[in-house]
């Protein structure tokens, strides 16, 4: 199975895309077309592999989050933990970040 990391577009350039990922940024390539800063896309193994609507990113993380309250309620993960990834996805959408 491949995972696929989510982050927000930073900064476009001739070769590489500069994506946050929650606070980390990192340079990357892209096998997607038309990006532009603040599109939320995901990247595996270095590439952007798909660029997401925000509703498309909203949804993503809805599921996520539902499966981390499960592993709350099973003693695998923290509330903070839940908390610090509620605080990323609010920065990405309010623009700071």
């Amino acid at each position: 199975m491949c995972w696929g990391v989510y982050g927000k577009v930073v900064e476009v350039s001739n070769d590489f895309v500069k994506v946050d990922f929650g606070g980390i940024v990192k340079e990357v390539l892209s096998a997607v077309d038309d990006l532009s800063p603040g599109d939320y896309v995901i990247v595996h193994a270095g590439f952007i592999i798909s660029k997401l609507k925000e509703e498309e990113f909203l949804d993503s993380f809805k599921y996520i989050r539902e499966a981390a309250e499960k592993l709350v309620e099973e003693g695998e993960l923290s509330i903070e933990e839940i908390e610090e990834m509620d605080r990323i996805v609010k920065r990405w959408l309010t623009g700071k970040g």
